[in-house]
């Protein structure tokens, strides 16, 4: 769907359902959405205020209660993480899971047809599904080559303060590891 009929059509849902609650229509609740289906990502009410034009200041109340409205109309999807509401643009695109890193807190979009498939075969008995999304937790790779660096670091430290014989030691467990490791290949020792 290209960019301008989203927008459209997004206009047009909100102001549909503004009429038919007998809302006011007001200029800043249009402001929120055109900040709305131009942002990427996943963004807090903090963010989406701090997104809006400097020309037009909008109270954060505004932001929450024009928020919930989008997402009761499905034009932005919510996501609650870490106790945390970040929302996303919904209308105009595929649904898609979720990389959530652990550490840093990055969240990476998902596309993956056999999520799709398992989620839409679950049985679910007494519940009558409508949508499923998969959050996927872990560690991104900026992450993970921290970490396996900072144990990298911690390891050569714990060499270097050993006595000779920690270290003899240490590399008879290290050989002794690999040997086990070797007959498990030509099926001595299998668990």
């Amino acid at each position: 769907m290209a960019k301008d009929s989203i927008r459209e059509e997004a206009k047009a849902i909100l102001t549909h359902h503004i009429e038919e609650k007998k809302m006011r229509k007001t200029p800043e609740r249009f402001s929120i959405l055109d900040v709305v289906l131009d942002m990427k990502g996943h963004h807090s009410v903090e963010d989406i205020q701090g997104m809006m034009p400097d020309d037009f200041p909008v109270s954060r109340p505004t932001v929450y209660s024009t928020m919930d409205i989008l997402e009761e109309l499905k034009i932005v999807q919510a996501h609650q993480l870490n106790g945390i509401k970040l929302y996303e643009r919904a209308i105009g695109v595929k649904p898609h899971h979720h990389y959530i890193c652990t550490s840093c807190g990055m969240i990476t979009d998902l596309v993956d047809k056999q999520i799709d498939y398992v989620l839409g075969n679950a049985k679910t008995p007494r519940f009558s599904k409508e949508a499923g999304i998969a959050y996927i937790f872990g560690l991104c790779s900026k992450c993970k080559a921290v970490i396996n660096k900072k144990k990298k670091k911690e390891e050569k430290e714990r060499l270097a303060n050993m006595t000779r014989e920690e270290k003899r030691f240490a590399q008879i467990d290290k050989d002794l590891a690999n040997m086990a490791e070797e007959l498990k290949k030509v099926g001595i020792g299998k668990d």
